[in-house]
Formats: C-alpha cells, sequence, structure tokens
C-alpha cells in the first residue's frame, strides 16, 4: 500500500533546546494555521514527517484525516490512479486527495513523483480540481498539501528531476529543519527522551552511562540525524553489559576510524586506503538505502555513479 492513515502527533513531542530549532517550531507553529502548500526539507531521519503530523494536530484540519504517501514506494505504472482515482468502467475508485478531503496530505519524498504527474499534481495545488483517470468530468477535494525532501527542492529542479513551476508553488511556505550535528545542545534531551523509550521497550531498567559516552554523542556527526541516533541507543542498550552503556556498543562509523591501526594498511598506497573505505561506507548506507535511486539521492551523486560504485564492490548482490 502507497499510503496510510497516521495518528496524529502535536508539537509537544518535539524535543528541543537549541535556538534553531526553537526558531523553527515558531514558523511552524504560524504555518500550521494556513492552508497553503507547505514544504519540509531536511537530511534523512531529521523528523520530517512527525513535524507534518504537529502541523496538521495544529491546524484546523486536526479532526480529519492525516495521510502520508511514500511517493518513491507509488507503482509506476499506477501512480495517477493513487493519487487521483480512477473512473473507468468496472474500476471506479477514490485516489489519496480525495479519500483525504477535508484534511492533509503528506507527500513523502515528493521529487521521486514523475514530470507528467508532478503537472497534474500542480493543477490540484492551483484549484484542488482534479480528474479521475479514464473520466472527464472534474473532481474536487479540499486537502492541505505537506511535501518533503531529503535535498534542497532546488537541486531536483538543476537535475531536470523537478518542474521549476511546481517547485516555484511549493517554495512559499518552507520549513528547513536542521541536521542535529547543528543543534548539538538537543542530544542530552533526545538521549533521555530515547531512553525512557527503549526501557518501556525492552522492559529494562534505566541503564547507566558516564560522561564520556554523552560527550561522544554529542560530538558524533549523526548522518541520519535523530533517527540514527535512536538506532545507536537502542544498540547499545540491548548490547548493555549489568546496565552499563559504552561507546563501543554503539557500533558507529566513526568510532572504528578513530580505533582503528595505521599498520593494518601495510604499504597500500592513499587510492587504495580511500577504496576500502569508500567499499565500507557504501555498504552501510546500503542497509538503510536498498536501492540505487534512493541510495545516489541521499549522497548527492548521480544514479549512474552509484550503480557503478555497487556492481564495482559487488554490493547488492547475492
Amino acid at each position: 500500500m502507497a499510503f496510510s492513515a497516521n495518528q496524529s502527533h502535536d508539537f509537544s513531542e518535539i524535543i528541543f533546546i537549541s535556538p534553531k530549532m526553537s526558531a523553527l517550531i515558531d514558523k511552524a507553529k504560524k504555518f500550521a494555521l494556513l492552508d497553503a502548500p507547505l514544504l519540509i526539507q531536511g537530511e534523512t531521519g531529521t523528523g520530517k514527517e512527525l513535524l507534518a503530523k504537529a502541523c496538521h494536530a495544529l491546524s484546523h484540519r486536526q479532526q480529519a484525516k492525516f495521510i502520508a504517501v511514500n511517493c518513491a514506494g507509488l507503482p509506476k505504472d499506477d501512480a495517477e490512479t493513487e493519487m487521483f482515482g480512477s473512473g473507468a468502467k468496472g474500476k471506479e475508485s477514490m485516489g489519496f486527495f480525495e479519500y483525504a478531503d477535508g484534511g492533509t496530505v503528506l507527500l513523502d519524498g515528493v521529487a521521486e513523483l514523475p514530470l507528467e504527474l508532478q503537472a497534474k499534481l500542480l493543477r490540484f495545488l492551483n484549484d484542488g480540481t482534479f480528474r479521475r483517470v479514464g473520466e472527464e468530468k472534474e473532481q474536487y477535494a479540499d486537502v492541505r498539501v505537506i511535501c518533503t525532501s531529503q535535498i534542497p527542492l532546488q537541486n531536483y529542479v538543476e537535475q531536470g528531476k523537478v518542474r521549476s513551476d511546481l517547485y516555484h508553488r511549493l517554495n512559499v511556505l518552507t520549513l528547513d529543519i536542521p541536521p542535529l550535528r547543528e543543534r548539538k545542545e538537543d542530544v542530552p534531551a533526545l538521549v533521555d527522551l530515547f531512553l525512557d523509550k527503549i526501557c518501556q521497550q525492552l522492559q529494562i531498567r534505566p541503564p547507566r552511562f558516564d560522561s564520556q559516552f554523552m560527550q561522544y554523542l554529542i560530538n558524533y556527526p549523526w548522518s541520519g540525524n535523530v533517527r540514527e541516533l535512536y538506532n545507536a541507543l537502542y544498540r547499545a542498550s540491548s548490547l548493555a553489559t549489568d546496565g552499563q552503556l559504552t561507546i563501543e556498543n554503539l557500533s558507529l562509523i566513526e568510532h572504528d576510524i578513530q580505533s582503528m591501526d595505521i599498520a593494518q594498511f601495510g604499504d597500500e598506497t592513499l587510492e587504495q586506503i580511500l577504496s576500502h573505505f569508500e567499499e565500507a561506507v557504501l555498504r552501510k548506507f546500503y542497509e538503510q538505502y536498498p536501492s540505487t535511486r534512493k541510495l545516489a539521492a541521499r549522497l548527492g551523486v548521480s544514479h549512474t555513479a552509484i550503480a557503478n560504485k555497487l556492481r564495482q564492490y559487488h554490493i547488492g548482490r547475492s
């Protein structure tokens, strides 16, 4: 299923102390009260969907549906039908915009939509009208549309993957979520929150950790942001001995780099050393982005370049 209805979450669930996040939340609360399309941009794991749900929960649409759509997961041949429905005889169906009438639709990864479908989305954003596939009659749905992107949408426009007119339609109310490495003040509060949740899930007592452990978490770059922090804490909690959290049990890439012995590289050249590191990084990221298209978008390189690298290192093949 390409879309799903989600329970509402409000702004109280977004934990922050940093001035950057404070300014963002203040802006988000103002935007939440409006009906114009909203664009939320931020790296993977920064909490774009959580912020979208919070905006919906504060809006006048809070009692209506909130539908989250994974644009990358829409089937190529039936994407338009899932979006706008079908009017073909014997195949009548309702698309997610019509289903969400009165509520909010989140288009997660809007740049993944085909250009032809982007044109139809633009028309819908302009006046709320659409036609079901195979039908000439115009329909109308009152929906607030929120879109997300992992990298600035302007980059996709320059690559020819997003229509410039759609970009300008979306780039009115924009929220840019700062990565976790730019709001380090928030890490301790997030750690407390996540450990509470993890303890409930694992049914364990609150684990112990020292100041060195916390400082390591604060200084770590967190390419996967808040989601990566949660996953690392879950992993460390699962592996804890006598309730003690350790840096080793976080199993993070940077720790491996810091503890490496240069003797292990023997007489290898810089090119050979970097090749080994590149392979390790690609294997790690491929676990979370197991498609060349998604991996290329995350790392900011072309689909062809990623495909060649994966082939070179035999990644993704059984």
